[in-house]
């Protein structure tokens, strides 16, 4: 039988520093690119759009409140004492199916946290990363000769 080519939700595994993390029940992530409409002199529409830059990649996901389980331990949020000296993290979606790596996004840093309870319904909490870059699995993207901080 053939394997479906189609990436599915059941086949994600989402992976916190190669932790996998049993909890979410979403993942989302955004890659952008800013770009300029250059506008001359005697045109009414862009001669050119040029790309100025790439954008820190973002992630979201979402899942379950689990009790013992908050954000500050498997997802990775930063404790307010952390700050100082956080690490960045890595965050990885495995595709169980093939045991293949479909998205990595490396240097993350959690940015927003949030939860919350309803009668009648499952708590949910919300996380969201940003990270310098995002690779899926048709390889690693590098800037050739591009500079960067000392260090």
């Amino acid at each position: 039988m053939a394997k479906s080519k189609t990436m599915v939700g059941s086949r994600a595994k989402v992976y916190v520093n190669n932790v996998l993390v049993g909890l979410f029940d979403s993942c989302s992530y955004s890659a952008n690119i800013t770009s300029e409409a250059i506008h001359i002199l005697g045109r009414f529409s862009p001669d050119e759009v040029t790309p100025t830059a790439a954008e820190a990649v973002t992630i979201d996901c979402s899942g379950f409140r689990i009790i013992g389980q908050g954000a500050y331990l498997l997802p990775k949020m930063p404790r307010l004492q952390d700050l100082l000296n956080l690490d960045k993290i890595t965050i990885t979606v495995v595709d169980r199916q093939t045991g293949e790596t479909i998205l990595t996004a490396i240097g993350c840093v959690p940015t927003r946290y949030s939860g919350g309870y309803q009668a009648k319904a499952t708590s949910k909490i919300s996380i969201s990363y940003m990270g310098t870059k995002l690779m899926e699995e048709d390889g690693d993207q590098d800037e050739q000769d591009a500079t960067s901080l000392p260090q």
